[in-house]
């Protein structure tokens, strides 16, 4: 099946600018066979037969380079690939010497995954004649520390039809790739992958990562998203961290809705927060943008060092503004214990937790999904299990293991739509 209304939908709809500003460049990826792999889509699916067992062997590579000098890149293809400018993007034909080339799609701005992926399934769903059997992600790699999500479409025309996906979410080119053909599961995955590791923008360093991590997140045991964290510092003591969540959840209609949320934050020379940018998309739609400065700090003075609430400035003022759906969010508020970071969580569960000092810390956060006019209390508790805990924020609660250095290796929470857990898959310092 021929989508190039689907493609040209790859092209612009699935790009939409959810986050309030652009992350600033990464780093390109890792050769496929140095590449983490996290799968877990359920009981092992049968081996593939026919048209759908279908595999090419290693084809040539060709060098790509976008005529605007935004990137370049090599990819395998059994002729020279062709590319066609878009606003904000630039389209890859690659041939593969089949029934349908593979397409490809450079991104110049970020670039929600789940929104993106779900996007492209309602476009297959929605094709004259067409009945989708199931859409599922199938596997999250890392490629040098940024995440690669591949998503599946089952359908079925006059004949079996199958969408490969993948989407790489990296902070300076993101990449959307699409192959509508049965079979070429691995050849598909090769390509990409290899694609996303030589990526790169052409005379513009790459700033230097201080840490990764990559979370899979599963959903009542099948593979359901990511959560990505990096960190790096900016001026000298400044550090900026950026969070991102893409997850696919069972939707009310038995589809699937996609939710994307983007976290930064900025820390000056002691840790302290000075600055949070939050937004969350649902199905590519932006449902809470939010932006959350430092307005006042009291003398440090006021701090106890040797306590978990000496990791903040009690007493510290904050100043919100931004929208959750037509609702407008101005205004202020003061933490009476300062608001932690997520290294200040970590922190102290290394610190206090892990060593056997307290039982039990209570940090004051801010999670703008629960409540974005207010901090939010979060009670860390030690279990009796080594490196096991339990984190309580209102009336919800998380099962937890940490590793030595405080870090959530694995988190477990109810949400409505199941049970959620994050397993950590990748992270270097």
């Amino acid at each position: 099946m021929r989508r190039f209304a689907l493609l040209l939908c790859l092209a612009t709809a699935c790009a939409g600018p959810t986050r309030m500003s652009r992350p600033e460049a990464g780093r390109p990826g890792a050769p496929e066979g140095g590449a983490t792999t996290g799968t877990s889509t359920g009981p092992r699916e049968p081996e593939p037969t026919g048209p759908f067992a279908r595999e090419l062997p290693p084809l040539p590579k060709h060098r790509v380079d976008s005529p605007e000098r935004v990137f370049t890149a090599e990819v395998e293809a059994s002729t020279a690939p062709t590319l066609a400018r878009n606003e904000g993007s630039t389209r890859i034909d690659i041939p593969l010497g089949t029934g349908a080339a593979l397409a490809c799609f450079v991104y110049e701005r970020p670039l929600d995954a789940a929104g993106a992926l779900l996007a492209v399934a309602k476009a297959v769903r929605e094709g004259p004649g067409v009945t989708v059997r199931r859409m599922l992600p199938t596997e999250v790699a890392v490629v040098d520390g940024a995440p690669a999500l591949f998503f599946r479409v089952d359908y079925e025309t006059t004949a079996p039809g199958q969408m490969k996906l993948m989407v790489s979410t990296s902070r300076e080119l993101p990449l959307l790739c699409a192959h509508d053909e049965p079979g070429y599961a691995r050849t598909f995955r090769r390509i990409t992958l290899d694609l996303a590791r030589t990526l790169q923008s052409p005379g513009h360093p790459r700033p230097v990562e201080r840490g990764e991590e990559l979370h899979v997140l599963k959903l009542d045991g099948r593979l359901a998203g990511f959560e990505w964290r990096t960190s790096r510092s900016e001026a000298p003591g400044r550090t900026r961290t950026e969070s991102t969540t893409s997850l696919l959840l069972p939707g009310a209609d038995g589809t699937l809705r996609a939710e994307d949320v983007t976290t930064t934050t900025l820390t000056d020379e002691r840790g302290h927060l000075t600055e949070l940018r939050h937004a969350r998309a649902e199905d590519g739609a932006l449902a809470l943008q939010v932006t959350l400065r430092r307005e006042k700090e009291p003398p440090a003075s006021n701090a106890q060092p040797s306590s978990p609430e000496g990791l903040t400035v009690p007493g510290t003022t904050y100043r919100y503004e931004g929208r959750q759906g037509p609702r407008v969010l101005k205004g202020t508020f003061t933490s009476k214990r300062g608001l932690a970071t997520d290294d200040d969580v970590r922190l102290a569960v290394h610190r206090w937790l892990l060593s056997g000092d307290r039982p039990e810390v209570v940090l004051d956060v801010y999670r703008p999904g629960d409540d974005a006019t207010a901090p939010t209390e979060l009670t860390l508790r030690r279990e009796p299990s080594a490196g096991a805990l339990t984190l309580t924020v209102g009336a919800h609660m998380a099962r937890a293991r940490a590793n030595a250095q405080g870090l959530l290796e694995w988190l477990e929470q109810v949400r409505p739509e199941g049970q959620l857990t994050s397993e950590l898959m990748h992270t270097s310092p």
